[in-house]
């Protein structure tokens, strides 16, 4: 067996120390069926939220994916949890718990009514990102988020994460974003999701991008993150979100 070099050794450590000790996120989707967004709201506020919220799992937002931008009608929703532990006891009572298995099931159940598919995630945030309790002290607005799938070279989803927090976040921030994190799927050695909010809404996008971005990049020496970017990433989709709900903190 090839031996660990030392240095790299000291990788694994540091991401251990961090990885196994930091709070997680659960990340759900659902597509929709059209004309069932606010039959949808109103199930998952009744139905499906007061269970999370009951387990201890805190809503990070809910939103609906912008039609003249990404696949639509889509629901997207981040819950924040306190580690994989907590995340285990929040499987074991959608699955397995006598008194709670029902209740999740028949919201799974009924949902069929409003979309077609569904999908969740386990999400490990990098290093830098933002908590919860992080985002409601900077008391910005979730009202429109982009959220980017990024499909990172095989075993560098890690290190494209890390770098989002060192080379591109501050360059971010400083022009109409505010960072909502950058995520490590887990059980996937490929993929990388990042969320930003936009501080002024819409009105943002002519401010800070295309031929303003562009210009802003010459000056600002962005050129270090795009070729880091590049070589640990094989393509990224992004896309606007809109809220279903006002932001909580506001």
């Amino acid at each position: 067996m090839r031996a660990i070099k030392p240095e790299r050794v000291g990788i694994l450590a540091q991401r251990r120390a961090h990885y196994c000790g930091a709070v997680i996120y659960i990340h759900e989707q659902l597509e929709l069926r059209p004309g069932k967004t606010d039959e949808f709201l109103v199930r998952f506020e009744r139905d499906y939220e007061p269970l999370m919220v009951d387990l201890g799992a805190r809503l990070v937002h809910v939103w609906e994916t912008v039609a003249i931008s990404l696949p639509w009608p889509m629901a997207i929703w981040l819950w924040e949890v306190d580690d994989i532990a907590h995340y285990a006891k929040v499987a074991n009572a959608q699955y397995r718990d006598r008194a709670r298995t029902s209740k999740f099931r028949r919201w799974r159940n009924a949902i069929g009514e409003v979309a077609t598919k569904g999908e969740g995630r386990i999400l490990t945030p990098s290093k830098k990102t933002p908590t919860l309790a992080d985002i409601k002290t900077g008391g910005f607005s979730l009202d429109v988020c982009v959220h980017e799938w990024v499909t990172a070279q095989p075993d560098k989803e890690h290190d494209y994460a890390e770098n989002i927090g060192r080379l591109w976040a501050p360059y971010a921030v400083n022009h109409g974003r505010h960072w909502i994190g950058t995520y490590i799927t887990n059980w996937k050695n490929h993929e990388c999701i990042s969320i930003w909010a936009l501080d002024k809404g819409y009105d943002t996008m002519p401010e800070n991008y295309e031929a303003p971005w562009f210009s802003l990049m010459e000056q600002e020496g962005i050129a270090a993150w795009m070729s880091v970017a590049i070589a640990l990433r094989e393509r990224y989709d992004d896309g606007l979100m809109h809220s279903l709900r006002p932001t909580q903190w506001q």
